[in-house]
Formats: C-alpha cells, structure tokens, sequence
C-alpha cells in the first residue's frame, strides 16, 4: 500500500468516516483482495490514524459484508463465492422487484426529471471512465425509485443489500465494462416509469439484476477456477 494519505477526498466527512470510506476504496478497488488479512497497524500509519477509528471503520465494514472479523484472528476482507453472489442477488431481486412495483404511483414529475438527469449523468461518467463516480450515480438512480416505497424498514434492508453488493459490482464494471448494457437498461426502466405500467417496471429492475449476477457469476467462476488451478 502507499504511504500515508491525507482525507482531503472526503472534507465533509467525520474521521471515522473517512477512515471507513478509505478502507472500504481500497477493498473495492481490490489494494486489499478477498481473503486477505487486514494489517491494522500498517492501515493506521498509511491514513494517519490511530488504531480506534480503524476498528471502528472494520466494525462498520463487516455490518455491511466487505470485512469478516475473526476473534483472536484479525480482520480479513470477505471472500467472494458463487453461492454468496447468486444468494445475494436473488434477495435483491426480490426485495427490489417488489419496491420498484409499489413505489411507482409516488415518482412525481421531479422524480422524472431527476432519473433522466441521472442516466445523462451516468453516460458522461463512463465516457470519461470515472468508475466511482459512475456507481455512486447508479446507486442515486436506483434509490430515487425505492424510497417512493413509503417503508423505511423495504429502504433498509435494499441499502443493507447494495452495501454488501458493492464488491462483486466493482469487480464486474472493471472487468467486463458492461456500461452500454447499464444503459440500455436505464432506459428502458425510465421509459416504463414514465408510462406509469408497474408490472413492467418490476419486469426491468429484476431483469437489469439478472444481467448483473449473469456477468458476475460468469467471473466468479473464472476466478474460482483460477485459484484452484
């Protein structure tokens, strides 16, 4: 890893969180691979820190999917399998498929206008080949919909689910830059939200993550295969 960094990324940010968003890029973007044994200290020296807002930032991280801690063992970054992969997103499919339909009779004309914004904004991202930028305005696309649901306890559990699915999309936009196919999807979704058919919506949502476990289990295993090779 490089040496110590600053947080002038993240000037909003508390320290904890900082810290959390820090960590959490560098699994992301695979500085600390699946399975592998986080060093603690040499994270602290790395992002200046002492070693209480690391384990708090861990802490954080395994509610969230990306960190297993083991007692007496350490913190190790969450291995990525087929059945966590294929188990994952068919709650989400489920979950989301559900909230798109239900959520659609509360998208106002603003909701309209700012999914359009959005996948204008999202097209430009991957044109410029801003990665984090892309998935953080894929995630404000999808919310815009879900939290129509009227349920904090649906918006919950779909956040809880994004979160741990953060890894395996990362993984999936490096790898097979599916972004015309994210885009065509997009489209069609808002096309179906603007012709107010909720059945339909629910048809793409469950589809467009269909095509995301499609690509990544298809990556999964090539690497599973790898390893055992």
């Amino acid at each position: 890893m490089n040496n110590q960094q600053d947080h002038s990324d993240f000037p909003n940010k508390t320290i904890a969180q900082q810290v959390k968003q820090s960590i959490r890029l560098l699994i992301l973007h695979q500085k600390l691979t699946p399975g592998e044994r986080i060093d603690q200290n040499s994270l602290a020296e790395q992002l200046n820190v002492s070693l209480v807002p690391i384990r708090e930032a861990l802490k954080t991280l395994e509610a969230e999917g990306l960190v297993n801690i083991v007692p007496r063992r350490g913190a190790f970054v969450t291995e990525v399998t087929p059945d966590h992969l294929l188990d994952l997103y068919r709650a989400r499919q489920l979950i989301e498929g559900e909230a798109a339909f239900h959520a659609l009779e509360q998208l106002n004309n603003e909701d309209m206008h700012r999914l359009r914004e959005l996948d204008q904004n999202m097209r430009q991202a991957t044109d410029d080949k801003n990665i984090n930028q892309f998935m953080e305005l894929n995630r404000q696309f999808h919310m815009t919909i879900y939290r129509r649901v009227g349920s904090k306890h649906y918006l919950d559990s779909i956040i809880r689910l994004w979160d741990r699915s953060e890894l395996y999309r990362y993984r999936y936009m490096f790898i097979l830059k599916n972004a015309d196919n994210a885009h065509r999807d997009h489209e069609a979704i808002i096309q179906a939200c603007e012709a107010r058919n909720p059945a339909h919506v629910k048809e793409l949502i469950v589809a467009h993550i269909q095509h995301t476990l499609d690509g990544l289990q298809e990556e999964v295993l090539k690497q599973h295969n790898k390893s055992d090779t």
